[in-house]
């Protein structure tokens, strides 16, 4: 913990103790006073600091937890942590550690460790009662998060699966071998790869989908559109001068943030360049959306946020 909690924790027990000492020495001092046959008008009354409510009423700032606190460090990964998703009351970690974690979100407690990858688990995704891991092994794992049991091995790719989503009953996988495989089954327990999108020239590096239209950023400085029934290539965008990192969308505009600093708005509809959003001085690592608001992430240590 913090230095901050840890003196946070010590005022509020030293409240608790200091209430507690006061109530007893008031309950000795009221029964010296009825032995001598005081009136009950001249004792001490200090109930109210026996119930909770009270204490709510009395001492409710102090005994929250001021903002952006420290409250819990997960300990339990033996390397780097570089994945993490959350489903109701669990958060999932997947680490260069070879291992997937899982977590109980309101007591911090480890619930299970998923063993299975033989090298670093790069991303998670979830899907109704399914975890889908995709690792430096070149492999795809499929979990039940109600059992934590391994459910099957996806293999297909040659290189390491760098990106997953869901969408409809498919998932798609994205690698380092420059494609994005399409499997079937995440309602069933088939789980075949249809298809395999050919067309990169470089590491498939995000994935993100909206209605039927799937978006692929890449090392090789691009972005491909694809059908997602007929798995053709719609176009492709180009503009980014280095590697897309990361793709968002909203409404029918699609970002995508990348290594050449810049983050690029595109219309979904006509697939041209809206705008060019300079600003980060280093890699544009993360975005996402809230509000008519886009929060971009950098390796320049600063998150932007621009008016959308």
């Amino acid at each position: 913990m913090t230095t901050e909690m840890n003196n946070l924790i010590e005022e509020r027990n030293n409240l608790r103790k200091y209430l507690y000492l006061i109530k007893k020495e008031t309950d000795k001092r009221n029964k010296d006073k009825r032995k001598q046959g005081a009136d009950w008008k001249n004792l001490t009354y200090m109930n109210i600091f026996a119930l909770p409510s009270h204490i709510k009423i009395l001492f409710g700032p102090f005994m929250k937890t001021p903002l952006y606190t420290e409250i819990g460090i997960l300990r339990g990964h033996t390397d780097a942590v570089m994945c993490l998703t959350l489903h109701k009351n669990k958060l999932y970690s997947g680490s260069c550690d070879k291992t997937i974690r899982i977590w109980n979100t309101e007591t911090h407690e480890e619930i299970a460790t998923l063993r299975g990858h033989t090298d670093t688990v790069w991303c998670l995704a979830l899907h109704e009662n399914k975890l889908y891991s995709g690792s430096c092994d070149n492999t795809i794992r499929i979990w039940n998060t109600e059992t934590h049991e391994e459910i099957a091995i996806l293999r297909g790719h040659t290189d390491v699966v760098r990106c997953l989503t869901s969408h409809e009953n498919k998932l798609y996988s994205g690698g380092y071998d420059n494609t994005i495989r399409i499997w079937a089954g995440t309602n069933t327990e088939t789980y075949e790869e249809i298809a395999t999108l050919r067309g990169h020239t470089y590491a498939v590096s995000c994935l993100t989908i909206h209605e039927n239209k799937l978006y692929s950023g890449s090392c090789d400085k691009t972005i491909r559109i694809w059908n997602t029934e007929t798995h053709e290539e719609i176009c492709i965008l180009r503009g980014h001068t280095s590697i897309v990192r990361c793709l968002a969308l909203h409404e029918n505009k699609m970002y995508s943030g990348s290594t050449d600093k810049t983050i690029r708005s595109w219309n979904t509809e006509t697939h041209e360049e809206i705008a060019i959003l300079r600003g980060h001085t280093d890699v544009v690592r993360c975005l996402t959306l809230h509000e008519n608001k886009l929060y971009s992430g950098s390796y320049d240590n600063t998150i932007r946020i621009w008016k959308v």
